[in-house]
This record gives structure tokens, sequence and C-alpha cells, in this order.
């Protein structure tokens, strides 16, 4: 009974974490320029980037409790789940492009100096970045949600 327990609590943290990198992801891998037009309401926030798309995933993001509250060419920061401020150093960027159907960012976490590079893209290119026994299932879920006239997009981490 009791390892059937320890298993329930591992399987929920590796969601949460799951969980967690993708609002992550959300909230660090785009174009996306918050601002402040109330000097003296810093709740009143707008999100200006070219595509509406960028906005409205960290708009969700920002929904969630993973607040993007700063970004220039060099810096990016956002205020977790738990309210903590996590500062990163953005290292390389790759814009969208409808040549390469992906976009993505190279970040150093300023606190703990780890190196993170999230991509995101349509799924046409993006299965090649994937493990090969992980893009039959990715192949499988949007295939699913494409026939049901859903779009979709794929991210990943390393």
């Amino acid at each position: 009974m009791k390892k059937g327990r320890k298993k329930q609590r591992s399987n929920r943290r590796e969601q949460a974490c799951v969980v967690r990198d993708f609002m992550a992801a959300l909230a660090l891998c785009h174009n996306v320029t918050p601002s402040f037009p109330d000097p003296d309401d810093p709740t009143i926030i707008e999100f200006q980037a070219s595509s509406p798309d960028e906005i409205a995933l960290v708009k969700f993001a920002d929904s969630m409790g993973m607040n993007l509250t700063s970004r220039d060419a060099n810096n990016v920061e956002i205020v977790n789940t738990a309210g903590v401020t996590e500062k990163y150093e953005i290292l390389a960027n790759f814009p969208f492009s409808s040549d390469t159907k992906r976009m993505g960012i190279v970040l150093r976490h300023k606190a703990t100096k780890r190196l993170i590079f999230y991509l995101k893209g349509a799924e046409v290119v993006m299965k090649d970045k994937c493990r090969p026994n992980q893009r039959a299932t990715v192949d499988e879920s949007c295939e699913n949600l494409a026939s049901e006239g859903l779009r979709t997009l794929v991210i990943c981490q390393k």
C-alpha cells in the first residue's frame, strides 16, 4: 500500500512540474513586451507584440499565475505562481518565421545560472525535435486536435 501511495505522489509531483514548466514556457518564450500605462496603478498591464497569438498565450499564462512583468532585448522577468520574481538573461532569440514555422529562446536563470532553451512551433517541424519514441504520440495528439478543428502548437524545452 505504501509503495502505491509513493508512486501516486511521485506522479502528481511530476505532473505539477510539467504544468509549471509549460506555464513558464508560455510566459518566457515570446516577443511580447508588457507596459504599464497608468503609473499610479501597476495592476493595469498591456501587452504589445506583432502577433495577437503571442499575446493570447502570455495572457493565458498570466491568468494561471505566471506573470510577465518586464522584457527587453536582454532580460525577461516573471513572477511565478508562488509570488517569487524570476529574472532571466536572454542569451539568444530565434524569432518566428514562416520558413522555420517555429520560434525559440535561450535563457539563463540569473539566480541559479541554469540554462534553458524553449522552442515552440508547428507540429510538422517540431515532431522532428522530439525523441523518436515520442514522435508518434505528438503526431496522434495533434491529429486528434486538428480533426476537431483546433489549431495546435508544440512546445518543448531543453
